[in-house]
């Protein structure tokens, strides 16, 4: 037995003793948490035999958002459709890689609506590059029907958030607006154990996470932003580095547990994002609000966007709460024009 099984506490465990008193603690809440981590057991099991069984590569097919479907993008957004649907829990998911909104028949429907990133960086899949699972999930608003309104939501009405990163081990992040918690898998017993108890995000910046090959695309406060960030950097010591891994859900990981700010800003040409608001923004956006950090898309927070439609995109800036601060007076000087 290892020590972790031995001693440490469950993500069950955890779940259901921060569930007493919560305003959500119905059962279905813990369960919903619990049949997550479920799922994220299942996708790991897939994504280490990758190479093993051929699941490298696409399917051939192109998802609603224009993009390549990866074979384990299909087999993640199945498996998580499949385990929520059976939970009891979720009475309408929707899902990046689905052009509708997903309804569970209502004699299996439960109190919760579940948007979600099945497999975020999954282009990485096939050079073994971290990759993972993000989710929202709120309160359903009408108890005998799924209407619109369920799903096109501000994120600041999330009641839960969280992410699964698929890495040299597996690490489940969630938070109820409380803590932020992390969990890590432990293969030899196949339950998660908490390892990271009420994270904050350190208030120093010291990673900036960006794509610099997309310059040209950028507004007009992005550079000087960027140049200033770098002129930390200086002969007595290098304050800030470079790590960008390319998966959204790596690079926010690593930036919240060692500081630092991630940037995707809006074409300046174009004026669009390319961030989906439901699927990737609102749930890192408010485990970063929860951890002490704070996301913007250059003008507004995050959490106020007002989604049209189930693939909605914005600009991303997220990070420490004063990183964040810094980028609205740059943007405040410099606009959000072309450069």
């Amino acid at each position: 037995m290892s020590l972790a099984a031995e001693f440490g506490i469950t993500l069950t465990q955890h779940v259901l003793r921060k569930q007493t008193g919560h305003r959500d603690a119905r059962g279905q809440f813990s369960q919903l948490l619990t049949q997550i981590g479920v799922a994220g057991k299942l996708i790991t099991a897939q994504v280490r035999r990758a190479g093993l069984i051929e699941l490298w590569g696409a399917t051939g097919d192109v998802n609603v958002q224009g993009e390549t479907v990866q074979k384990l993008d299909r087999i993640a957004n199945d498996t998580f459709i499949e385990v929520l649907k059976r939970s009891g829990c979720v009475a309408a998911m929707a899902s990046e890689e689905e052009d509708e909104v997903i309804e569970v028949p209502p004699q299996m429907a439960g109190d919760y609506v579940v948007a979600f990133d099945p497999l975020d960086g999954s282009s990485n899949i096939d050079v073994n590059v971290s990759i993972g699972t993000i989710f929202a999930v709120y309160r359903r608003h009408d108890r005998n029907e799924v209407v619109k309104s369920d799903i096109l939501r501000p994120g600041r009405e999330q009641v839960a958030a969280g992410y699964i990163i698929y890495g040299p081990s597996t690490a489940l992040v969630y938070t109820d607006g409380k803590t932020v918690d992390c969990f890590t898998l432990d293969p030899s017993c196949g339950e998660y154990f908490l390892t990271r108890e009420n994270i904050q995000m350190p208030e120093k910046t010291v990673q900036l996470s960006i794509n610099e090959c997309n310059e040209p695309y950028w507004a007009a406060w992005v550079t000087p932003y960027l140049d200033a960030l770098k002129s930390r950097n200086d002969a007595e010591k290098r304050r800030v580095s470079a790590r960008h891994i390319g998966s959204l859900v790596a690079d926010f990981h690593r930036n919240l547990l060692k500081g630092g700010v991630y940037l995707y800003p809006t074409d300046a040409k174009t004026g669009r994002g390319k961030l989906r608001v439901l699927y990737e923004c609102n749930p890192l956006a408010f485990i970063a609000e929860v951890a002490g950090g704070a996301a913007t898309d250059g003008v507004h927070r995050i959490l106020d966007i007002e989604p049209q439609g189930l693939h909605d995109r914005t600009g991303l800036v997220i990070g420490t709460k004063a990183e964040i601060a810094r980028v609205a007076e740059f943007v405040a000087k410099y606009g959000t024009g072309r450069a």
